[in-house]
């Protein structure tokens, strides 16, 4: 497997006023068309529903292909057949297939993996494949696989507004309307609240469904992605729901023993997704946060949510270079350190943020 730490994409820029990749795929007889695909947009959640959702679909299909962003640990991890990674030496050959594309067309690095996921998939015809957006869903280069059996919502809220729009009308608008016309778009639980919204902003032509929470969920932010998957399920004619069962990905409430401790750590990165991990803690006396982040979230909202439910919050910056300076945040609990201040703790830990952060976090402890 190659390490995420390792240089593979020949190209690191990730927005451009103009986007390429259909003139790729027209180049490739739009070998996109050949994959069945279901797609995965929303602000929270993504991941994990795509990978229940993913392991479902195996009950039917022969061949399941899943594609995520971003790589956890390793660069393999974005595009899965039946939940296998990608090998090293096929995933080194697409590249080399990309190279070209990438120079002729000026892809940015998601457009890149984008087209090697299709490629991928088009050699192995795959039956079916989980999309995960990127960013959006309008906008994303994920909107290009046109044979849409289905579209999933997570949960919405700000994030990337950016590129999205100030508004959770403009959010939603980019992110629902990546559903094709003739198609059903399922709406998680947690959006019931945006109903009128969705329904106003959605092209016409688009079923739209809702799910409902999985009760007997034991973390309660996986709730409404479970049922989501289930739905979905259900929807495919597929009623063997052991997938359900399954432990979410690495970096989703992944709990770790270390040194007599419990560890949490978890990819919560905005406020929707903070909030929702909070309500998933309990005995909240007991946990001491640390929380790392890139540059240009909700800082303030974020940490005076954490302060309000816990006694010690702690901020630190870690080695990216999106990573934001935590001398410039207004925050009286600094952590220069973060792999000392693990070490020298004693309470139990609750680590949380980026989803460039986590899995530094989740190496520093596995490999201990």
């Amino acid at each position: 497997m190659i390490s995420v730490d390792n240089f593979l994409i020949p190209i690191q820029q990730r927005f451009q006023n103009e986007y390429n990749l259909d003139k790729v795929l027209k180049k490739l007889n739009n070998i996109e068309k050949n994959i069945p695909v279901i797609n995965v947009v929303g602000t929270n959640g993504k991941g994990s529903t795509s990978f229940f959702l993913s392991n479902g679909l195996k009950t039917k299909y022969k061949k399941v292909g899943l594609f995520i962003s971003p790589a956890f640990l390793y660069h393999n991890e974005r595009i899965q057949i039946n939940n296998e990674p990608i090998s090293d030496d096929d995933l080194k050959k697409y590249v080399l297939k990309a190279e070209k594309f990438i120079k002729e067309c000026k892809l940015t690095f998601f457009e890149t993996w984008t087209l090697i996921a299709i490629m991928y998939f088009n050699d192995n015809k795959v039956d079916i494949a989980v999309i995960e957006a990127g960013i959006g869903g309008l906008k994303d280069s994920t909107n290009l696989f046109s044979n849409q059996l289905l579209t999933l919502l997570t949960s919405v809220s700000y994030d990337h507004t950016e590129i999205l729009g100030e508004t959770i009308e403009e959010i939603i608008y980019q992110k629902i309307n990546i559903a094709k016309p003739r198609t059903t778009l399922i709406v998680s639980e947690d959006n019931y609240k945006y109903k009128k919204i969705i329904e106003s902003k959605l092209n016409k032509d688009i079923t739209v469904l809702y799910s409902n929470k999985l009760e007997e969920e034991t973390i309660i932010y996986q709730k409404a992605n479970k049922g989501l998957a289930k739905k979905a399920l259900e929807f495919l004619g597929i009623n063997n729901f052991n997938c359900l069962d399954l432990k979410p990905m690495i970096g989703r409430f992944t709990q770790v023993n270390y040194h007599n401790r419990k560890i949490i750590i978890d990819g919560a990165h905005n406020l929707d997704g903070i909030n929702s991990l909070i309500s998933s803690i309990e005995n909240k006396n007991e946990w001491t946060v640390l929380y790392g982040s890139i540059e240009g979230k909700e800082h303030k909202k974020i940490l005076d949510s954490l302060d309000a439910n816990f006694k010690s919050v702690n901020i630190t910056n870690f080695d990216f270079h999106k990573s934001w300076e935590i001398d410039d945040i207004d925050h009286i609990n600094k952590i220069k350190d973060w792999k000392q201040f693990i070490e020298e703790s004693e309470n139990n830990l609750l680590i949380c943020g980026s989803l460039y952060f986590i899995p530094q976090v989740y190496d520093y402890l596995t490999s201990k």
